[in-house]
């Protein structure tokens, strides 16, 4: 798996397919899907037309959280795969920790659970559809439980990672155990907040210092510590600068220093479904309520966000 991929998250619909053929077109050959991101068609076009050979491309996509029972997952795949325009999967990815019933957002399914859903993949990785499997937005708890039972071990673990939340024991953790680390917001989500990482100070310091963009230090950062990024960008001229720039320095320990002071333990994805391990006694109490009326909703109506 290349280090520095293409993340399509948020790419808006008829946007993304340029940014896949601009990332191609710079030498990426890591692209980063889900169902979820409902842009996996346009991502499978321009796949096709750029004739670059499908062996030199390593494709991953994600398995959404209201597919769980062993049919619903190879349907879901095959999807996926034709909608990528392709036979296999180089990875495939459980999004989150969490069982809902099929066409249902937050409403549990008491007939299913994350190691059926875990042996359905390893079944389908036999027969030649997937590649690897991994897991994403897992905590160090949930991957010991997966490995407790698990006949083909997570290749890869998907989680938000940036200096303002590093996650150092989690990716500890798993690279103690043989699991690869992938950053997603590596760059803090850009700058469509305040807060965004790529007008942090310290940021603008250290890559003033090397002449680099602020975004090459943040994934310089993540890659220093064996740590793959898939930044998301649809700017033809940024996707080759993430692809390119990250390799033309190092930062030293000083200015790895300064940057562990920029850990607040901010994140910019926490959705109500979330099972991390900082969350708090409010979000615990959003979710169950959330739940509850998933379960009302969901017994009398139904929504598949993957379309």
């Amino acid at each position: 798996m290349p280090l520095i991929g293409l993340g399509t998250w948020e790419a808006d619909p008829g946007v993304v397919g340029s940014a896949v053929q601009a990332s191609l077109d710079a030498g990426c050959r890591h692209l980063d899907c889900a169902a979820a991101y409902r842009n996996e068609h346009e991502v499978g076009e321009a796949l096709a037309a750029s004739g670059v050979p499908r062996e030199e491309i390593f494709i991953t996509s994600k398995l959404w959280n209201d597919r769980r029972r062993p049919a619903d997952v190879e349907a879901a795949l095959d999807k996926t795969l034709s909608r990528l325009g392709t036979d296999y999967l180089d990875l495939y990815l459980i999004h989150w920790p969490v069982v809902w019933a099929k066409d249902s957002v937050m409403k549990p399914d008491a007939q299913a659970s994350l190691r059926e859903t875990w042996q359905t993949l390893e079944k389908l990785v036999d027969a030649g559809k997937i590649k690897h499997i991994g897991v994403s937005n897992y905590n160090e708890a949930e991957i010991k439980e997966l490995l407790s039972y698990a006949r083909i071990r997570p290749a890869v673990n998907q989680i938000e990672l940036h200096p303002r939340l590093p996650q150092t024991q989690l990716v500890e953790y798993c690279q103690g155990h043989g699991i690869c680390v992938t950053a997603y917001s590596p760059l803090g989500r850009g700058g469509k907040t305040k807060a965004g990482l790529l007008t942090n100070p310290t940021v603008a310091r250290v890559a003033a210092v090397h002449g680099v963009s602020p975004a090459s230090v943040l994934l310089r950062w993540n890659l220093q510590r064996g740590v793959v990024v898939i930044p998301k960008s649809v700017t033809p001229a940024r996707i080759r600068q993430n692809l390119e720039e990250p390799w033309s320095f190092r930062l030293s320990e000083q200015e790895l220093a300064a940057m562990a002071t920029i850990d607040d333990g901010a994140r910019f994805c926490s959705p109500p479904w979330s099972t991390f391990a900082d969350r708090t006694r409010s979000d615990d109490i959003v979710t169950s309520c959330l739940t509850r009326l998933a379960s009302g909703i969901f017994a009398v109506a139904s929504l598949d966000i993957t379309k």
